[in-house]
């Protein structure tokens, strides 16, 4: 165990030390986040953004800009929105968690504070390409879905969709359920109740129901016999 944990921490170190490269890299090749450079410029931050000190943490974000001006009496003040951020970070056990923050203004912003879209990752995988591109990818996405300006593809309006309903949301601090875990919850719950509801009327159906006994099938034939004697009496009156 001691062993798999500090492996773990080493292939975050790798990360820590590479992820610069790793994102500037995606950033100038990706015609996409073009206008949101220029307007918010991405900050690729090993250690956090709070003085890059914290080796357990790694923090992509678009930075804030101002979007609007107004007057508060005599005075102007700038209306600032921040750009959605991509934090990872690095817990006791080297297993890794990864979060998406929107971006917000002062005023508007998504109902969730965070999507977590690992819980316990082996940061082994964040030394591979093809799923740091699908981070990537994620965080454009609901950067351009969060954003005042942002002009999201359909595709990319599907990717979001897509993490809100299997992501666990995290809602005034709190991770809640996925939205997929409580509909297969409530889809559960309606299949025992309309198939226990289903059984109990069969039941009742069954115990309701008059059973036919070896007493009551002799009963049978004994009332088919007085029929027919019945009948041989009729016909001898008759003659």
């Amino acid at each position: 165990m001691k062993k798999a944990r500090i492996r773990k921490i080493k292939d975050f170190e790798k990360f820590y030390d590479n992820c610069k490269a790793i994102f500037t890299k995606l950033r100038d090749d990706d015609k996409r986040v073009e206008i949101f450079e220029k307007e918010y410029m991405l900050s690729i931050c090993p250690g956090s953004r709070a003085g890059g000190n914290e080796k357990r943490i790694v923090e992509i974000f678009w930075g804030a800009r101002p979007y609007e001006f107004i007057t508060t009496g005599n005075a102007w003040q700038s209306l600032i929105e921040k750009g959605a951020t991509l934090l990872f970070y690095r817990n006791d056990t080297g297993d890794v968690t990864i979060y998406l923050h929107p971006a917000k203004t002062e005023y508007i912003q998504p109902i969730e504070d965070s999507i977590a879209l690992h819980k316990w990752l082996d940061p082994q995988k964040l030394n591979n390409e093809q799923f740091i591109k699908s981070l990537w990818n994620d965080f454009i996405a609901y950067m351009e879905c969060t954003s005042l300006d942002g002009k999201p593809t359909y595709s990319q309006k599907l990717r979001v969709n897509y993490l809100r309903f299997f992501k666990h949301l995290v809602i005034d601090k709190h991770w809640m359920p996925t939205k997929f875990s409580k509909f297969s919850l409530d889809i559960l719950k309606w299949i025992l109740t309309v198939g226990l509801s289903g059984g109990i009327l069969l039941a009742i159906s069954y115990l309701t129901q008059p059973k036919i006994t070896e007493t009551d099938i002799q009963l049978k034939k004994v009332n088919k016999k007085l029929e027919i004697i019945s009948k041989q009496i009729e016909n001898n009156s008759t003659h």
